[in-house]
């Protein structure tokens, strides 16, 4: 359950569906149709940026900023909750990964696909408190699963793009908005309640 409920919480965050016409945008700036190397690119770096951040973030945070998990799910929750909102009224943080000319595969790969797109500040302090919360097991599962998930996403982009439609696409992020808001709200509820036993 505790697996399901890891995988659940990333893959809101995430959002691999309804990141598609993000990452059909994305595609059209990389040179000589290479948009498969970018997407294998994205899904590489991702999973080193977020496997790296929840096994060393911690040991970061102690340490260079002296900050603990409760700082960390109090202002992770309010950043998720910032988040929600901008995508469910404004979707400007979304807006800001569009381009103008064209890169590489790899460097359109690692930015803005990898970070800020699918590994981001939310992405990463949801992994680190998964780890700290129920072990690096379920940590490392639920950025493999997610991961994996959208790579067989990202090799068909395009049929399913094409068999939900844009309409679909854009409820589904809106839905998974809420669901990054009550994540957010309860990282906020679960640091408070470390705060008080203090």
């Amino acid at each position: 359950m505790l697996y399901l409920e890891a995988i659940l919480a990333l893959f809101a965050i995430v959002d691999p569906i309804g990141n598609i016409p993000m990452l059909l945008s994305v595609a059209e700036h990389v040179p000589n149709g290479q948009s498969q190397k970018a997407f294998n690119t994205a899904i590489g770096v991702s999973v080193i940026i977020l496997l790296l951040f929840s096994f060393a973030g911690n040991a970061i945070l102690n340490n260079v900023f002296h900050i603990n998990l409760a700082d960390l799910q109090l202002a992770g929750g309010v950043l998720l909750l910032i988040i929600a909102i901008d995508h469910l009224v404004f979707g400007t943080l979304k807006k800001s990964v569009a381009l103008s000319g064209t890169a590489t595969a790899s460097e359109l790969g690692c930015v803005p696909l990898a970070c800020p797109l699918l590994a981001g500040p939310g992405a990463m302090v949801t992994s680190l408190t998964t780890l700290e919360k129920s072990g690096p097991g379920h940590a490392v599962i639920a950025i493999l699963a997610v991961f994996g998930f959208l790579w067989v996403i990202m090799r068909f982009i395009e049929p399913i793009h094409r068999f939900l439609g844009k309409l679909v696409c854009m409820v589904f992020s809106k839905v998974m908005c809420l669901f990054i808001a009550a994540i957010g709200i309860h990282m906020i509820m679960a640091g408070i309640t470390e705060y008080m036993k203090q």
